[in-house]
């Protein structure tokens, strides 16, 4: 099952509470993040790509560094895309291939953007207002740079006509929780 939302929408707290009840959940970004480090197969050509400012003292990538590139330029982000994702996607279909016969997950905030839903035999989309996401990103971006990545992201009413089920984050933890709770139990009963 695939997780997706825009940036501040609490896709890793779904995930978080996901994990809590027992269920595999894994994170795209993660798998991105990793495929980056030194000895994994994106780290030489994104260094290629972008040379070698973007890296930290130690010779890994800075991912920070390397997100403030890529978010002031769609050709810059396409650029890394074309790296990164052919790469993320085959850790998916591992991962697929892995759990086949269970309840999984993988939160991928650019799902729809990329064209990711085929996939994934379900995908949840995690709504909250624009406003509410925004201070919550810029919590751990800072306003402007939340603002910055909410622009390449697609609007909730392109997302929501590819949704198979939807959770509603504008209110409080125990609702979002009551939500996870419904979602799992509807999976279990579809997909189980």
């Amino acid at each position: 099952m695939g997780i997706t939302g825009n940036i501040g929408a609490g896709k890793s707290t779904v995930s978080n509470f996901l994990r809590a009840m027992g269920y595999h959940v894994f994170n795209a970004d993660f798998i991105a993040k990793r495929l980056l480090l030194k000895g994994f197969p994106a780290y030489n050509k994104v260094v290629e790509a972008f040379g070698k400012g973007v890296l930290r003292e130690d010779g890994e990538i800075d991912t920070k560094k390397l997100g403030e590139i890529v978010f002031s330029s769609r050709e810059k982000l396409n650029l890394l895309t074309s790296i990164t994702h052919p790469l993320v996607l085959r850790e998916i279909g591992a991962i697929r291939e892995l759990y086949k016969e269970d309840l999984a997950f993988l939160e991928a905030a650019v799902l729809f953007e990329y064209r990711w839903e085929k996939h994934f035999d379900k995908i949840v989309t995690v709504f909250a207002y624009r406003g509410q996401r925004l201070l919550r990103a810029a919590k751990r971006f800072g306003l402007k740079e939340a603002i910055r990545r909410d622009k390449f992201q697609l609007p909730y009413s392109e997302k929501l006509r590819k949704t198979d089920y939807l959770i509603c984050n504008t209110k409080d933890m125990l609702h979002l929780r009551l939500q996870v709770e419904e979602l799992v139990k509807a999976l279990e009963e579809t997909c189980g």
